[in-house]
This record gives structure tokens, sequence and C-alpha cells, in this order.
């Protein structure tokens, strides 16, 4: 984004090696078992807010590091690596996103970047298109009618922040999570996560913003928040795939390490090289993110990240269960948590074949041009 000030790669190598240490410290992987009874950690959102995580991307004339999407990719990288539980990208990028587009002197903002309270954003409703051009969630200007679906971050959220129609034109507003007149339904995910379905039933509400200005802000986070997803397969992907190196490297068979067999090394190698394919991939389309200014631009980079980050990460995980042989289909082995991380980032906002389409649309949109 062009409010963002360039950083340095010693910068963004600082901000890795800190981010992995704090989830390191946290518990690591171990977590990611834990959270599928008691959920993700606000303790851990805490300190990871006092790193400064979470405003990572914001402005720093409304609180946040400015360091922009380059730097939020490289804290999701090593989410995707931790399968921490924590909603950090939906934080990063929809909550605190939307907000420091569309109401960026409201209080709401500062206490989310600092992990005083945690927000959730609801956007979508059911249907084909997952965002209806007439949404079906209507604000009258005082509660809150209709429901939205797949919320992230719902679950232990103090604030919901709810896209809504208040006549002909689209509103944000604020509610407190536990307040009156809402109904939330969690519904698990493979990897233990869980995304919600909210109905509202004349819920009091707090206009933060409403016009165009919402609308367009929407495409912006959106886009951003598919992009970090697409960062944090990339580390999942990453570290499933160290993982099963180490472990080809100790698994004997026929009384040598099964490494040591040419068709083992040669997936390896197909492997890691689909690996570094989509790491510079994502990489490459944050970057032309971090300084782009057209949405459409940035809605087809952030396609094109999410798309190959799928596919790579679904490649890898799938195969690391085969090389881990009968084993990788057992619990107690972390390599089966990669998978169904693997599996839940591919789908959430939007699948492999899903921004292929957009993609391929939002080319011939430019040619027509």
């Amino acid at each position: 984004m062009s409010n963002v000030r360039a950083h340095s790669q010693e910068d963004l190598r600082m901000l890795r090696a800190s981010v992995r240490t704090l989830l390191e410290r946290a518990g690591g992987i171990a977590r990611a078992r834990n959270a599928r009874e008691n959920g993700w950690d606000r303790r851990v959102m805490s300190q990871l807010a006092d790193a400064g995580v979470l405003g990572v991307a914001a402005r720093e004339s409304v609180g946040g590091l400015g360091m922009g999407l380059m730097a939020a990719g490289v804290i999701s990288e090593e989410v995707g690596r931790a399968l921490a539980p924590e909603p950090v990208v939906p934080a990063i990028a929809l909550a605190i996103g939307m907000m420091q587009r569309v109401c960026p002197g409201d209080t709401t903002l500062a206490v989310a970047i600092t992990g005083e309270i945690a927000s959730a954003f609801a956007w979508q409703e059911r249907g084909p298109r997952g965002y209806p051009d007439q949404m079906a969630c209507r604000f009258d200007g005082k509660a809150l009618n209709g429901s939205k679906a797949w919320v992230a971050g719902a679950v232990g959220a103090d604030q919901l922040l709810v896209v809504a129609q208040n006549n002909s034109q689209p509103v944000l507003v604020a509610l407190d999570a536990d307040g009156k007149g809402i109904y939330s339904e969690p519904r698990r995910q493979s990897d233990g996560s869980q995304l919600c379905d909210i109905d509202f039933v004349d819920a009091p509400a707090k206009v933060l913003a409403e016009g165009s200005v919402v609308s367009e802000a929407l495409s912006g986070v959106v886009a951003d928040a598919t992009a970090l997803a697409a960062a944090e397969l990339v580390g999942v992907s990453a570290k499933a795939l160290e993982l099963t190196l180490d472990y080809v490297k100790t698994r004997e068979q026929f009384g040598k390490p099964i490494g040591s067999f040419q068709v083992i090394q040669h997936r390896a190698v197909d492997l890691y090289v689909s690996q570094q394919v989509a790491e510079a991939g994502v990489s490459e389309a944050l970057a032309r993110m971090h300084v782009c200014t057209d949405p459409r631009a940035r809605t087809r980079e952030a396609s094109r990240a999410k798309a190959r980050a799928c596919s790579t990460a679904k490649k890898i995980t799938r195969e690391s269960i085969q090389l881990h042989g009968a084993v990788g289909y057992a619990d107690e082995f972390d390599i089966g948590l990669f998978l169904n991380r693997a599996l839940v980032l591919s789908a959430w906002l939007g699948d492999a074949a899903y921004h292929r389409a957009q993609w391929m649309d939002a080319v011939e949109a430019k040619a027509d041009d």
C-alpha cells in the first residue's frame, strides 16, 4: 500500500525471528492439539499485540507499525509454521484493516491494535457467491437484523464488526459479541478451529461508517486477507516439508534410511521445488500489493497467490502423509495436523479453482479496458 514505509530484508528477518520465538515459547505446534478442545489462547494473542503484530500493517498515525503487507506476510508464514490457533490473519487483515480504512479515528481501532479487545469481522452471507449484491442483513439506524456466515475468530471475541445494508447503502456497525439479540452457532473445522454462523434479532449496534467507503474498503481488506491466507499456507507447507525431510532421514527400511532411496529423493526434490515456487509467488504478490493502489490489480495478485499456495499446500501435506507411511495417519503424529490446517485454509476465502477463475476474469477485464 502506498501509505506504508519500505522496510529492508533485515527488518523482515528480525520480525520473523521475533514472532517465531514468541510462538515457540508459547508452546509451538503442541498448542494446535490443545486448541481443538480449548480454542485459541487470549494470553498469546495479547503477547502478539504487545509485540506489535496486530498493528503491523496499520499506519503509524493510527497506532500501528506501518510495515505493510510484506511484514504481515512474514507474520502469517510463522503463524502457519507453528499452527498457531489464534485468529491473527482475520485480525490484521479484516477487523483492523477495515477499521483503519473507514474509521481511523475511532477508539475501537486503537484498542483492537493493542489487543485490549478482540474483534471479529462478519461480512459474508450464505449463498452461491458468499457476498450478495443486496445483503439480507439490515440495519435500521439503531438495531441489526439478519444473518452472517463463516465468521472467523468470533468464538472468544469481545466485539463484532458487521457489514450490513442501511436503506440503499452499505454500513459498518459494531456490537458487543455477547450483547442482546445475538445468536451464534460455531461450526468446528477439521483442524479444530471454528467458524460461526451468527443471527441478529433487533441487536443494538453502533455505526462506524456508511456509504461507498464501506464497499470500497471491503474489497481491499478481502484482497489483503486472501493474500495473507496464502502466506499462512506457505508457512504450513514449509514446516510440513521440513518435518517430512527429517523423518525420511531417520526412518529405515531394508536396513537403510528411506531418504537414501532414489525414488524418495526425487519426490522430495519435487516437493521442495513446489514449495520454493509457491513461496516466491506469494512474496511477489505481497510486494506488488504493498505498493499498488488499483483495487482490481490488488485483487488479481491476491487470487494468484492464493491459487498457487492452495495447490502447493495440499500437494505437500498429502504427500508428506504418504512419506510418513501408515504412522502418518496416526493422530499422535504432527504431520496430520498440517494436512488438516491446509485443507481449512485452502477453503477459507476461496479455494484454488475459485481463485484461478477470479484471476482469469480479472485478466480478461483488463484486456477489455
